[in-house]
């Protein structure tokens, strides 16, 4: 079986003017487990139609998605939407807590009407990748992730989570690629370190998957990420046991 590949997951963001937020939130693909990610370079979002009662109710529904009251989110969202069909944002943060309680079809539905009101945004486009990666539909997952990056070449989340694609898919060598580009981008992507790690298991090259696996436990103990850091660590002495 392969080991856990680290998958981050939804951005929830705001980036309209007003004093809305943008958090990132991670998870361990196959289990749950919570770790901190690296930041994704996002497009900002413009738009003339958010009011400032449906900013405070976009707002109030992306607090509680962070305090994982995600039916009570729901409700904000789909208020919001009831008041302003066009606001991109409710429907955005709405597929964002529809895929936190594993609604995939609404969440799909969600960021598909988002891209509707925005062909350019880029944080739908991962997102709704990230739910077809979940589905394990991969080859949608790549199409999305390759037109968020069209857009904006720079976002190293999305060239992550096009790694992990490949990488599902049976395409380690695409996926390496992926994931060197995502820490050139950034080069304290954790995540990416450890993924294009397991990338290298597959293509037979431990000693340069330990030396990532190090990398990622490095950043992450940095970062006071203990857990993520001894699982990089763990893939280290499964290695080195391997070999002897």
């Amino acid at each position: 079986m392969r080991s856990v590949a680290i998958f981050s997951l939804f951005p929830v963001t705001n980036t309209f003017k007003n004093k809305n937020s943008l958090f990132y939130l991670c998870s361990l693909l196959l289990i749950s487990l919570t770790i901190g990610c690296g930041a994704s370079s996002s497009v900002p979002i413009e738009t003339s139609v958010l009011t400032v009662d449906n900013g405070e109710m976009v707002q109030q529904g992306i607090e509680k998605s962070r305090q994982g009251n995600y039916k009570g989110a729901l409700r904000d969202f789909n208020q919001v939407i009831a008041e302003n069909p066009q606001d991109i944002h409710a429907y955005f943060n709405r597929g964002f807590a529809h895929s936190s309680l594993g609604q995939f079809q609404q969440a799909l539905a969600d960021f598909t009407e988002a891209l509707k009101l925005d062909p350019q945004m880029v944080e739908a486009y991962v997102n709704r990748g990230n739910v077809y990666l979940q589905l394990g539909e991969d080859k949608k997952a790549i199409a999305d992730y390759e037109k968020a990056l069209k857009i904006n070449p720079q976002d190293a989340f999305a060239q992550n989570n096009l790694g992990l694609a490949h990488l599902n898919s049976g395409s380690p060598e695409l996926a390496k690629i992926d994931f060197t580009e995502a820490v050139t981008i950034d080069p304290l992507y954790g995540e990416a370190y450890y993924n294009r790690g397991l990338a290298l298991i597959d293509l037979g090259e431990a000693e340069k998957a330990i030396a990532d696996f190090q990398k990622a436990a490095d950043i992450w103990q940095e970062m006071g990420e203990n857990i993520a850091a001894e699982a990089a660590l763990a893939e280290i002495d499964a290695l080195k046991k391997a070999s002897q």
